[in-house]
């Protein structure tokens, strides 16, 4: 909801919101002093060998990454885009999901491919159950990822890519494991099945299986730091630090251009997470932070570690991502994915011609927006 002219002039004149803007930002910038400390103490161990850390693959916190040369090199970006709209009576879904493949030969771009085209029809999908507002959400949300999976599988099937990047994480997210619905859980099922699919069909043909994720929300790393505190010569001031403090947050202050963090595990223990559902492959998903330009904030990677060493692997990885992501110094994500987000996205005129047209064809008396949408003033 937009703020009017007259609420603007509201809040700008009052004094005890004007308190509270001053007491945010002073707050803001005293915590980002605190972590940018931290950051430079932890900075100053890049040279340093420690014992492998619970939860992390190698003996370095800090690794410089080398660039792919990208000499011969295609490489598959992943992305969906879902719209979604609650009616009366039922509510619509709509998803499209789409590969892009770029082909790399000495460094340059020499062709582009879609799979299942360029610009495919979004798929729509009707819900007639009675959900809540929050399963509903939930049940849109995993259509979206369901469809992304199936077309990475159908990419790896069909083969002539060594690498496929996801647009977000290679697990599952925003999913209940043991939902109340059973709508819900068959998705979620089905939803499983479509990782587990896709992780088998990866590694069956040797294609690196990457996600990158744009905003991390994440905290593992800064979990795994604070287990291992005593080793890095920090105060118990600096601990609170950590507890209020994101992955990213942290490694703005560290990561330099082309160095990634040590690889570590997704989860500590992953009985206790959605990964217990994906069998064996929970165990080898694991996640790096990749500094790709000057001018943007770190990137979690995630992957599933090949036939070699965990370290193998994330040197791999990295040294794609970091090769495919240097193109804008104020934008660190891989091309691909950028290509792959632009043909996927949809239009929320998209979604309103569906709806009209559903509308157009019901009878007169059966009005399918909510009250909220048809109030006459």
């Amino acid at each position: 909801m937009s703020l009017s002219v007259q609420s603007v002039g509201t809040f700008a004149g009052s004094l005890s919101l004007e308190q509270a803007l001053e007491k945010a930002i002073k707050r803001m910038i005293d915590q980002e002093m605190k972590r940018k400390k931290i950051g430079e103490a932890l900075a100053n161990l890049r040279e340093v060998d420690l014992d492998v850390m619970r939860g992390v693959a190698e003996k370095t916190l800090f690794k410089e990454v080398g660039m792919d040369p990208l000499v011969d090199v295609r490489v598959c970006g992943v992305d969906g885009s879902l719209l979604y709209q609650q009616l009366h009576g039922f509510d619509l879904i709509l998803v499209r999901a789409l590969a892009a493949i770029f082909h790399y030969r000495g460094a340059v771009l020499e062709g582009v491919e879609y799979s299942p085209s360029e610009l495919p029809p979004p798929k729509l999908i009707d819900v007639v159950e009675p959900l809540d507002s929050w399963e509903f959400q939930s049940l849109a949300g995993m259509e979206r990822q369901l469809a992304e999976i199936e077309t990475a599988a159908q990419v790896a099937e069909r083969g002539g890519v060594e690498s496929i990047l996801l647009d977000g994480s290679i697990v599952p997210q925003y999913v209940e494991r043991f939902p109340r619905s059973p709508i819900l859980l068959e998705k979620y099922q089905n939803l499983i099945r479509a990782y587990t699919r896709l992780y088998q069909v990866c590694a069956e043909a040797g294609i690196v299986l990457a996600g990158a994720v744009k905003d991390s929300r994440g905290t593992r790393l800064v979990e795994i730091l604070k287990a291992a505190f005593d080793k890095f010569n920090l105060e118990k001031e600096d601990l609170l630090i950590l507890d209020k403090t994101r992955d990213t947050v942290l490694l703005n202050h560290v990561l330099g251009v082309g160095e990634r963090t040590s690889a570590f595990t997704y989860v500590e223990k992953p009985a206790s997470y959605v990964l217990s559902d994906l069998g064996s492959w929970g165990a080898r998903i694991y996640g790096f932070y990749i500094r790709t330009v000057p001018y943007d904030r770190p990137l979690r990677i995630e992957f599933l570690k090949g036939v070699e060493n965990v370290a193998e692997t994330a040197d791999r990885v990295a040294s794609l991502v970091y090769a495919l992501s240097s193109y804008h110094e104020g934008f660190g994500l891989p091309s691909v994915i950028i290509e792959a987000d632009a043909c996927a996205r949809l239009a929320e005129e998209e979604l309103s011609w569906v709806r009209d047209i559903i509308s157009a064809r019901l009878d007169p008396d059966f009005a399918p927006d909510l009250r909220r949408e048809r109030k006459p003033f």
